[in-house]
């Protein structure tokens, strides 16, 4: 990771939208997705102001980025895809999210991390960035920032469900992981 330690603020943090009326603060989607690994290893260089921490119940969240408690949203849940499991998300975490997401003032750096930032993480982003723009537009986007994300399904659909965007979201995550994009 030498490249990321010479890596300039705008160049970690590139805004996925830009200016963003649809948001209470016009936060421009500024965000990493990564596994609880990567966020500790590189937390000085990327220097979040903001953190999503998804975790399994009963788990720790091991030597993480010191932010006070109103910067910093933990979610537990599991990586479970089956809605009636003990540790399966539920709708008041992706309402929580929204509700985090909304309060961001425009100039957040967010970090969004599960334990290998392939699955619960990335989906919800996906869902983050699709309350933005269109579930086609969000896919794509998603893909930018972590190539080899597998959205984790039953997430994705708690979140086409709360945004009511009636299957779009959870369609175009059936598109990953991917190699390549194609819009």
């Amino acid at each position: 990771m030498a490249l990321a330690a010479q890596a300039t603020e705008s160049e970690l943090y590139p805004p996925v939208l830009g200016a963003n009326p649809a948001h209470p603060g016009g936060w421009p989607v500024r965000v990493i997705v990564s596994s609880q690994t990567e966020a500790r290893h590189n937390r000085a260089v990327w220097a979040p102001t903001h953190l999503i921490s998804i975790r399994a119940p009963a788990t720790r969240l091991l030597s993480m980025i010191e932010l006070p408690p109103e910067r910093h949203l933990e979610l537990f849940f599991g990586d479970a895809t089956d809605p009636d499991a003990p540790d399966a998300a539920r709708a008041e975490a992706v309402e929580a999210t929204f509700a985090f997401i909304d309060r961001l003032p425009a100039d957040a750096h967010l970090l969004i991390h599960c334990l290998r930032g392939i699955g619960r993480s990335t989906a919800l982003t996906l869902g983050v960035l699709a309350r933005y723009m269109s579930p086609e537009q969000a896919a794509a986007a998603l893909h930018a920032l972590r190539p080899e994300a597998k959205p984790n399904r039953h997430v994705v659909n708690l979140c086409d469900t709360v945004l009511g965007l009636k299957g779009k979201l959870a369609k175009q995550a059936l598109r990953f992981p991917a190699k390549v994009w194609k819009g």
